[in-house]
């Protein structure tokens, strides 16, 4: 019981990048690695894919840089092409510092289906070559291999998200092996559908991220988003999206800031001796932390900074929050 518990608190929640459309907050340290370490850094690598692609390859004429600048960490990009395929290759240094990390490795894009990348339907392969993300406050490393498929749903380019209104939904599949500092390997499946949509320029910005398959491992699971193994025992999981993370701008220009107002999350531990045994994330609470008694209010709004954790381990239940 108490390693699985230990386990289950140690899947806080997805921490999904807004990729290009959205800037960033600036990151906290983790004082250990988890099992949000590795999709963490898959999301950031992907979100410079996205940005090379909607700003460089896409003429990104969003209005929000004079220049293009290559994302941080990355030294050169090159490109092959073979039988009329492209192949981009994101190579990263390690020397230049990305807030309190280093990055080494490459990531590799191109497209497995379509003529151009804002074409409806085409199809990104982004492969993760041996890219490691050094941390330097707790001076360890995670490293990813594998490869992610970024399918257009919609077509169209982000930025035109903000400048044309358009909605735009891509849906990933893929798998990833995440390398710990202590060398335990973990696969990470992926079942995502992203939206990006706009109700007017920059202030009406949102996106979202929701679950896309169906899973049955003795009983069935909808709106999957993740399957793989735990940091913690190695314990098979399954993660479903009743509700769709959603972020929006709860500013008037491109620097947001953008709050996440909505999200609903069950990681379950289908094979073990125990039932139930999850534990849900929802997003969207308003916690007033200065007052100690405070009760944290579920507000989906501008205010949200908090989630509501919930533990079901059998007979046992408990309940915690963490702000965002």
């Amino acid at each position: 019981m108490k390693k699985l518990k230990l386990g289950l608190y140690s899947l806080t929640v997805i921490a999904l990048c807004l990729l290009a459309a959205c800037k960033k907050k600036t990151e906290t340290p983790a004082a250990t690695q988890n099992d949000q370490t590795g999709t963490t850094e898959a999301d950031a690598g992907m979100s410079d894919v996205s940005d090379y692609i909607n700003n460089k390859i896409g003429g990104g004429a969003n209005a929000r840089v004079a220049a293009y600048q290559l994302p941080c960490g990355v030294v050169t990009v090159d490109s092959t092409t073979t039988g009329g395929v492209t192949t981009y290759n994101m190579q990263y240094g390690l020397k230049t510092p990305c807030g309190y990390k280093y990055k080494s490795g490459q990531i590799t894009f191109a497209l497995q289906s379509g003529i151009a990348f804002n074409q409806v339907g085409a199809v990104i392969a982004i492969t993760f070559i041996n890219y490691s993300v050094l941390s330097e406050a707790t001076n360890t490393s995670v490293t990813l291999n594998g490869t992610i498929y970024d399918k257009n749903i919609t077509g169209g380019y982000l930025w035109q998200t903000v400048i044309d209104s358009d909605t735009i939904k891509h849906q990933l599949r893929g798998k990833l092996e995440i390398t710990y500092a202590n060398n335990s390997m973990r696969a990470v499946n992926y079942f995502q559908l992203r939206t990006w949509a706009s109700t007017g320029g920059w202030a009406g910005l949102s996106f979202s991220v929701a679950g896309d398959t169906i899973i049955t491992a003795g009983s069935t699971y909808t709106n999957v988003l993740q399957t793989g193994y735990t940091y913690a025992d190695n314990y098979y999981y399954i993660t479903n999206v009743p509700t769709p993370f959603l972020w929006s701008n709860c500013g008037g220009t491109y620097a947001g800031p953008y709050v996440l107002q909505k999200a609903d999350a069950i990681m379950y531990i289908p094979n073990v001796n125990i039932s139930p045994a999850n534990i849900e994330i929802q997003g969207g609470y308003d916690w007033n932390y200065t007052t100690i008694a405070s009760t944290p209010t579920l507000t989906q709004n501008c205010y949200s900074n908090a989630y509501k954790m919930t533990l079901n381990i059998g007979a046992t239940t408990q309940t915690s929050y963490q702000l965002y």
